[in-house]
């Protein structure tokens, strides 16, 4: 191969323009860093950073800070639920070694002000005394915000106030007389949180939503979906307008620096839409933002159209969980493929890992074997043993590949992409391509001696976009160089024919 060859194939690896987005990278594992010794705090946040992500997303969780979180009646003098001085000693501890964990080991912090109330904070009692959650009172909630802010405002800058408030296991009610009424009681309790946080910290940011997936037409117990969720909490109906009922008649825009949404795709490849249209998996959030673009031109949010923040994703595998329908080969491959999905949607700020480690199934108290005994989440990178799942490999070195036609389908071509996420700035990769024999050679490995390895830069932010010629199905990798020299691949991906 001449010069001007070796030239154009340089090119077609690595002439694709990637625009510098930067895909933000939040982990939680709160079992993790709110449960464990303080020791083990601070490795598994080195552990974190060291995998290239760039946030922790932590719970402040209500009942568990707040003073008397069983009784009726909240305590009196000296407790100020606006004054994080005046709570029980010891109320803040683990999530003050979380955050100064988190902070030691470079890792930004975001956080939720989440689940759940007290017992003196709500309507009416739970049936499960540990997770009361019917109808919070605003104001009780806005002054626990305002402690949390006091307290952590000058090193934690994204809150946001409660946690999937459109699903039944966080918030109560969700319906009423068949009638979506949870997003009625998130909205008194999102605008009361707002205005404290932003009393405290102007510059915060605060993310509206945090919402589930998918919910339920209102017949069972069922949470509302995520659309039908926003269109009531701005007040408007399915043809978006005003909508002629109660909760709204003193409705004001709504305000936020983003949204936040939690879109797995738990049981199907994270490209296949979901047949309800106002429910909203990843391949799905285009439904969600042309949404927060419309309600923002009709000013029921106020300013310009909320970017999106997917703050919670994840894939439970088998074994791990005997009952999910992916391996853990199949589960780490939809990682790579749901991460490039995020960074390819041009509204999507931050993407989400669910878990470092599987949570224990034994922790369920459920009978062994049993779908019960598995209902924790099995979404972690390592197993509940601590081996790693090939799902580490795929948050590290997340890489897609697939055909691409265009226009004219003789015009075809394999669009590769990676994100080298424990780098800061470039970094050096080249794509392999698996050989009949299942040997690795660099693409254009025939031409090897003439044109080198076809080594090449990622962008600032660790990411590239690659074009290569489609002849045929290819199992591609890349490989990413470290400084001394050795290489460290990526998890294969298969294009098709």
């Amino acid at each position: 191969m001449g010069a001007l060859a070796c030239s154009l194939a340089a090119l077609l690896l690595a002439g694709t323009p990637t625009g510098g987005k930067r895909l933000d990278t939040v982990v939680q594992d709160d079992a993790l860093m709110l449960a464990r010794p303080a020791a083990v705090v601070r490795q598994t946040a080195r552990y974190i950073a060291g995998l290239g992500a760039d946030r922790l997303r932590l719970t402040a969780s209500w009942s568990a800070i707040a003073p008397a979180a069983r009784a009726n009646v909240r305590p009196g003098r000296p407790f100020d639920p606006a004054d994080p001085s005046t709570y029980p000693a010891g109320a803040w501890t683990r999530l003050d070694t979380a955050v100064q964990a988190a902070r030691d080991a470079g890792l930004g912090v975001m956080m939720d002000l989440g689940f759940w109330a007290p017992r003196w904070a709500v309507a009416r009692p739970s049936s499960n005394p540990s997770r009361e959650r019917y109808r919070p009172d605003p104001g009780q909630f806005a002054a626990f915000a305002t402690a949390v802010v006091r307290r952590y405002g000058s090193v934690v800058h994204v809150y946001t106030p409660w946690n999937e408030p459109n699903h039944p296991s966080f918030l109560a009610p969700q319906w009423v007389d068949g009638r979506p009424e949870s997003p009625h009681v998130y909205r008194a309790m999102y605008q009361a949180a707002y205005d404290a946080i932003k009393r405290v910290r102007p510059d915060a940011q605060v993310l509206l939503g945090g919402t589930s997936a998918t919910g339920s037409d209102g017949s069972g117990a069922g949470g509302v979906p995520p659309l039908r969720f926003l269109r009531e909490l701005a007040c408007v109906d399915d043809r978006l307008q005003p909508l002629r009922v109660p909760e709204c008649r003193t409705f004001r825009p709504l305000q936020a620096d983003g949204y936040a949404h939690h879109p797995y795709s738990r049981r199907t490849d994270p490209s296949v839409s979901d047949p309800n249209p106002d429910d909203v998996p990843l391949a799905d959030v285009g439904r969600l933002t042309a949404l927060l673009r419309e309600l923002s031109a009709r000013g029921r949010i106020a300013g310009p159209p909320l970017p999106l923040y997917d703050t919670e994703f994840g894939y439970e595998s088998r074994p791990d969980d005997p009952y999910a329908p992916f391996d853990r080969a199949q589960a780490a491959t939809n990682l790579s493929h749901a991460t490039f999905m995020a960074w390819e949607d041009p509204d999507t700020r931050m993407f989400a890992q669910f878990l470092l480690r599987d949570i224990d199934p034994a922790a369920s108290g459920a009978q062994p074997g049993s779908r019960r005994y598995y209902r924790d989440w099995q979404t972690g990178l390592i197993d509940a043993n601590g081996q790693p799942k090939p799902a580490l490999q795929a948050f590290r070195l997340p890489f897609w590949a697939e055909v691409h036609a265009g226009g004219d389908p003789s015009h075809r071509a394999i669009v590769a992409w990676g994100m080298v996420r424990p780098a800061r700035g470039r970094a050096i990769v080249r794509i392999e391509e698996r050989a009949p024999d299942g040997a690795w050679h660099p693409v254009s490995a025939t031409t090897r001696d003439e044109c080198g390895d076809m080594d090449f830069l990622t962008d600032a932010t660790g990411t590239f976009v690659a074009t290569l010629p489609a002849t045929g199905p290819l199992t591609l990798r890349m490989s990413w160089r470290h400084g001394d020299g050795t290489w460290e691949p990526s998890l294969p991906v298969t294009t098709g024919p």
